[in-house]
């Protein structure tokens, strides 16, 4: 039995090293059905796909030519799935390996950034052949006699560049989409660092010079939501990821997640997820 205070460890896939690149059809496993998460960047495309894939917490329905983006700890699972494609995994030790390529290469960490909401990029038939043509070199480089690290970097580099560009061409295609603002992108930094210590609206606020209620102003124009309603979902997310990934007690995640009393955060937690926290972890484990 596994002790109540170690978190249960991130699934590895059976694939080792910085970085990997595989079939999708190659990779059947029942753990793929369960939530789990991983240590490292992931882009997963779908290039013929049924199914359904969950992305924390959140069901999207696949289609052919969907492109996934993964951070780190960012949780998944797939159900009833019929899929071809290709999954890319990296650290971002292998991408940025000494000083002088963070200052130079393609920053690939924004490309990742969900302040405008988390979602899938859908691949136009006029990228497809490209990425496919990108993936397949990769594959030759990484299979072949004498792999050189720079040029696998650089055939990524390149499939991030034009993952970016369908990303930007999605959302052009949006209904209404919504004008970007830094401010919200340093928003959403600020509170990724400081969710689980700071709750106040004043904090925020003050980093930008501005009042809590011009800051609110700003991220409903651009989000839709208040910041007190970015930092809620922020911390029902984490709240989640923690019920579902670790054998802590309520108590000490409510504790973890900055709330000092316990039946509060327990309240907090289904006012916002419909469900008590213990109820959600049982679900979970079904």
């Amino acid at each position: 039995m596994l002790r109540r205070d170690i978190d249960i460890p991130y699934q590895h896939l059976p694939f080792t090293g910085q970085f990997n690149i595989f079939p999708l059809g190659s990779f059947n496993s029942e753990l793929a059905r369960l939530p789990h998460r991983h240590d490292h960047y992931q882009l997963i495309w779908f290039t013929k796909a049924s199914g359904q894939h969950i992305v924390d917490f959140v069901s999207y329905e696949l289609e052919d030519n969907m492109l996934f983006l993964l951070e780190p700890g960012q949780v998944h699972q797939l159900l009833d799935c019929r899929k071809e494609g290709h999954a890319i995994t990296f650290t971002e030790q292998f991408y940025f390996s000494n000083q002088q390529e963070r200052e130079t290469l393609y920053d690939f960490t924004h490309l990742f950034d969900t302040a405008s909401g988390y979602g899938p990029i859908y691949i136009s038939d006029r990228a497809a052949p490209a990425l496919q043509l990108l993936t397949e070199l990769m594959y030759r480089e990484k299979n072949g006699t004498g792999s050189n690290r720079s040029i696998i970097k650089h055939y990524l580099n390149a499939f991030l560049l034009h993952a970016e560009r369908e990303k930007k061409r999605n959302a052009a295609k949006a209904i209404a989409p919504l004008r970007g603002d830094e401010r919200v992108v340093h928003l959403r930094q600020l509170l990724e660092k400081n969710f689980r210590v700071q709750h106040q609206v004043t904090f925020y606020a003050t980093a930008f010079a501005l009042t809590p209620k011009r800051l609110n102003e700003i991220t409903r124009e651009k989000t839709g939501k208040t910041v007190t309603e970015l930092l809620h979902d922020r911390l029902v997310l984490e709240a989640k990821r923690k019920l579902s990934f670790s054998h802590k007690s309520v108590k000490e995640i409510s504790y973890e997640l900055g709330f000092e009393d316990p039946a509060y955060f327990s309240r907090f937690f289904k006012n916002h997820a419909g469900i008590a926290p213990q109820d959600f972890r049982d679900v979970m484990f079904k």
